[in-house]
């Protein structure tokens, strides 16, 4: 198991590096793949409840937001026009569909798809590419450490009911190894160091709630992961679980320094 991990980080990471050094455009479509990948992981674990859930409704309005995203339009129109027309398909099923099917969609589309948006608006910014580099060495050195540390010195179990392997010791490892690369990021790109033991910190300690919150809805759907695509890690929602509910949160913390 611990090979594929490595082996799986190997591949993925310089994907997600060649699609960022690209920016724009390729970004976006790349984002929206990932993004199509990740709704049907998230069907195939509510199926396995019987969960009522519209797939391709969500994808579509998924990539109308990546869609202004790339054209650089505001978002809220697209956000209440989808709101809207998953009401009203919710409206047109059977009374017993309707209001799970409309909620499901919903928060699918925000938490994959809006979340995931953010990775083209944070690549943007002045010195967008280097923020976003930095983004993902901060979760990937987070997540990495905090299953090293776990497993060498983890003794008291952080949520055992939602993840049982993680613990108290390696949360404190990820996010002490995560912020401490923050730091040499932001120190490299001659920004403020104590910005980066900001957001460093900020980002480590969201990134692992994000990863409870996918441990959570897989636990729920009675699955171990969301797929198979990623050997070692799943699929696509296991590998980015800590950058979705993060991306949103660099984002305007990053703005919220000053740092546009």
């Amino acid at each position: 198991m611990l090979g594929l991990r490595i082996l799986t980080a190997t591949f993925g990471i310089p994907v997600i590096i060649l699609l960022v050094y690209l920016g724009g455009w390729f970004l976006v479509v790349g984002v929206a793949v990932l993004t199509a990948v990740g709704v049907v992981e998230i069907q195939r674990m509510f199926q396995s409840r019987g969960i009522v859930f519209y797939p391709w409704l969500t994808i579509t309005w998924i990539w109308a937001i990546l869609l202004a995203v790339g054209l650089g339009k505001p978002l809220l129109p697209i956000l209440v026009i989808g709101v809207a027309v998953v009401a009203i398909v919710a409206f047109l099923s059977s009374p017993h569909e309707s209001f799970q099917g409309a909620v499901t969609t919903t928060w699918v589309a925000l938490y994959v798809g809006l979340f995931f948006a953010f990775l083209p608006l944070v690549r943007d910014m002045v010195h967008g590419q280097s923020l976003a580099y930095s983004f993902f060495a901060v979760i990937w050195t987070t997540d990495t450490m905090a299953f090293f540390v776990g497993r060498q010195f983890g003794k008291h179990k952080l949520m055992p009911r939602v993840s049982p392997g993680k613990t108290w010791e390696g949360m404190i490892g990820g996010t002490f190894s995560g912020t401490l690369v923050a730091v040499g990021a932001f120190y490299l790109m001659h920004a403020k160091v104590s910005d980066g033991m900001a957001f460093g910190f900020v980002i480590s300690l969201v990134g692992q709630i994000g990863d409870l919150l996918e441990s959570a809805i897989k636990r729920y759907s009675g699955v171990k992961d969301s797929g198979g695509l990623l050997p070692g890690h799943g699929g696509v929602l296991d590998r980015f679980d800590s950058s979705l509910l993060s991306l949103p949160i660099a984002y305007y913390l990053l703005r919220g320094l000053g740092i546009h």
